[in-house]
């Protein structure tokens, strides 16, 4: 049984303000994706509330309901990782301007 400790293999050393860089352009593209999603769905929630006031009548109400409560929460959700991503983007952008400082 070998007792010497394991020699790890060399890593690959990058510079921390690259790293951070590319951590925060992710961000970026994080943050547009979720503002899409959050503009499609805010959009449909929209022409939901628009169909309901216009065929009410004729639809089955529980499951309108229902069908507004998804949307509603699929929309806090979004938000919700919308605001974690703006989050860690500013927390990133801070720690970028004390590497550069």
């Amino acid at each position: 049984m070998d007792t010497q400790p394991m020699i790890l293999k060399s890593v690959e050393h990058t510079n921390p303000s690259e790293n951070t860089a590319e951590q925060y352009e992710s961000l970026v593209q994080q943050e547009d994706e979720h503002i899409e999603r959050l503009k499609t769905c805010t959009k449909l929630i929209w022409d939901a509330l628009t169909i309901i006031s216009q065929k009410a009548s004729i639809l089955h109400m529980e499951t309108v309901k229902e069908a507004a409560d998804h949307l509603h929460i699929m929309e806090l959700d979004l938000r919700r990782e919308l605001f974690k991503v703006r989050l860690k983007k500013s927390i990133l952008a801070n720690k970028m301007k004390r590497i550069q400082a």
